[in-house]
């Protein structure tokens, strides 16, 4: 199953590539996109970087289980 962008609406294979997708874009409509959904999107790009686990990539890759849209 393929997940849709929320922001662009390009496809990603699963909710983990969607989540580097959103990081690596970084521009303002993914940005506004995770902090409308009571996340903030540099916070968790700090954890990305900072924290061992790829806990910021996990963190959004849940989220967007639940929100992005399935194709």
């Amino acid at each position: 199953m393929a997940y849709k962008c929320p922001s662009c609406g390009k496809i990603w294979p699963d909710t983990l590539n969607l989540a580097r997708h959103i990081f690596g874009t970084g521009d303002q409509p993914h940005k506004d996109w995770v902090n409308s959904k009571g996340y903030n999107f540099i916070e968790l790009l700090l954890i990305q970087t900072m924290e061992p686990g790829n806990k910021g990539y996990k963190t959004l890759a849940d989220l967007l289980e639940k929100e992005a849209e399935k194709v």
